[in-house]
């Protein structure tokens, strides 16, 4: 019952907020509605009362008028009750001028009485009053008050054929009733058929609106995402599912185009960069031959890592994986060839990824580890619905002011990095650009005690691994 009520006071779906707020709205009307008709229901009790009264009174006053003088007495007391007395008197007990401080119910009463017993103006007297502020409400008032009692009060005089007067007074307590079982029924039938209305509102809204935050989600973290049916849910919502198909096309064929060019150009770059060689290793013995060399290779590099992380970023579909072993398994190509990596076991952790990406991206970690800090100690942690990667060496670290600069391509810090082993620069910037297609993202971090961890962040794929087979190394 608590959770029923905490899904209603704290609602996170469109089903719970619409429910939420129609039942409000609902409620809201309900109390309105209940509240306005107070009054009504309070004058509706007094003069279901002053009904009741003068039936009375009519039938006591038909069966005065037919019984011998000295019988009366005894009918009379047989009659009365504890809030209504009868009395037989020479004098009427109400003035015949009478009015009240609401004439026209005392006329419609009085005019009531004369046509039960069949009496003239002068032979039926009538008076009827209030002790409360909420019996007779004017234009602003507290319309809850009518929920409180009224002592209401009653006096009849009625003239019977021997001229004698009939005079009955009763006081009594009316206490109006605010609230029924009818009331409770429709209550509750108007908030199922809300429930109802909002279940299928909801439901032509929201899974159409469901299935592009998952196709989004996928698009991010670089999945092939087929094209969505717009055709389905309001029109709002088709508007919507028109401009992601599209913007999803335009971000496919850019990222495609992009990747093309960078491949042609890099691949382009190969020949005449192996010509220069030839032609430099003409030339005589010396210095300058050296450091023309020198710059060759390092332009042989860049084109070669540009080549190969294009040439995985095209055509690899993202699949479903093992987070853990596809970490190990890189770990362990290190460690065959007698690398100082080491691993730190994990449980399985199951990610949606392009593998052949994510291997470069750790592996460019790892070397950047091994490059600066002679080591690298790796490990993979759970953080809320994220998975980490850790790489951690006993480096020099990164002043933080160059923490975010290091992630630019061809950017090599010369206070603490080695440019003869430090490679061309693009180790970090390939594997923040990999993480972030996939939805994560890179940071460094200095540790107190010395040392750089370098931390991949991914998100964890709420769909399970079922019988996949975990990644072995690398081929």
């Amino acid at each position: 019952m608590m959770r029923g009520f905490r899904f209603l006071l704290r609602p996170r779906s469109l089903f719970t907020h619409m429910v939420a707020l129609l039942i409000a709205a609902v409620l809201m009307g309900k109390l309105g509605s209940w509240t306005v008709s107070l009054d009504d229901r309070a004058a509706a009790v007094r003069r279901t009362h002053v009904e009741e009264m003068l039936l009375r009174v009519a039938a006591t006053t038909r069966v005065m008028a037919s019984l011998p003088a000295e019988h009366r007495a005894n009918a009379l007391s047989a009659l009365g009750t504890t809030e209504t007395r009868f009395m037989l008197e020479d004098k009427p007990a109400v003035r015949a001028d009478y009015v009240g401080s609401d004439p026209q119910q005392v006329e419609a009463a009085r005019a009531r009485l004369r046509d039960l017993l069949g009496l003239e103006e002068g032979q039926v007297r009538l008076k009827i009053w209030y002790r409360s502020e909420n019996a007779d409400p004017g234009f602003l008032h507290n319309p809850w008050a009518a929920i409180d009692p009224v002592a209401m009060g009653m006096k009849f005089a009625i003239q019977l054929p021997d001229g004698q007067w009939l005079n009955a007074i009763n006081r009594r307590m009316v206490q109006p009733t605010v609230w029924s079982t009818t009331a409770t029924l429709g209550l509750i039938s108007s908030i199922l058929m809300v429930a109802a209305a909002a279940f299928y509102i909801s439901r032509r809204i929201s899974r159409p609106l469901r299935q592009l935050a998952d196709s989004a989600d996928r698009l991010g973290r670089g999945e092939t995402v087929t094209i969505l049916d717009a055709g389905r849910g309001p029109e709002e919502v088709r508007r919507v599912t028109h401009a992601f198909n599209a913007m999803g096309e335009r971000i496919r064929r850019f990222v495609d185009d992009r990747t093309r060019i960078l491949a042609a150009v890099s691949h382009d770059l190969r020949t005449p960069i192996t010509n220069l060689r030839l032609r430099v290793e003409l030339l005589e013995e010396g210095e300058t031959k050296a450091r023309m060399l020198e710059t060759l290779d390092e332009l042989r590099s860049t084109v070669e890592a540009t080549l190969s992380f294009t040439r995985e970023e095209l055509g690899e579909e993202a699949v479903r994986a093992d987070l853990t072993s596809l970490v190990e398994s890189v770990c362990d190509d290190f460690t065959d060839v007698g690398r100082p990596v080491a691993f730190s076991p994990a449980a399985r952790l199951p990610v949606v990824c392009r593998t052949g990406s994510l291997r470069r991206a750790v592996r460019n970690l790892i070397e950047n580890a091994l490059a600066y800090g002679g080591d690298a100690q790796v490990s993979v942690r759970v953080v809320g619905p994220h998975a980490e990667i850790v790489v951690s060496d006993h480096g020099p670290g990164i002043p933080e002011a160059e923490m975010e600069r290091v992630f630019e391509p061809f950017v090599r810090l010369e206070s603490s990095r080695n440019r003869r082993t430090g490679g061309v620069g693009l180790g970090l910037s390939i594997a923040r650009s990999v993480i972030r297609g996939h939805g994560g993202d890179v940071r460094l971090v200095n540790r107190s005690d010395g040392g750089l961890d370098a931390i991949a962040m991914l998100p964890i794929t709420a769909r399970p691994l079922h019988d996949s087979l975990p990644l072995k190394k690398a081929a």
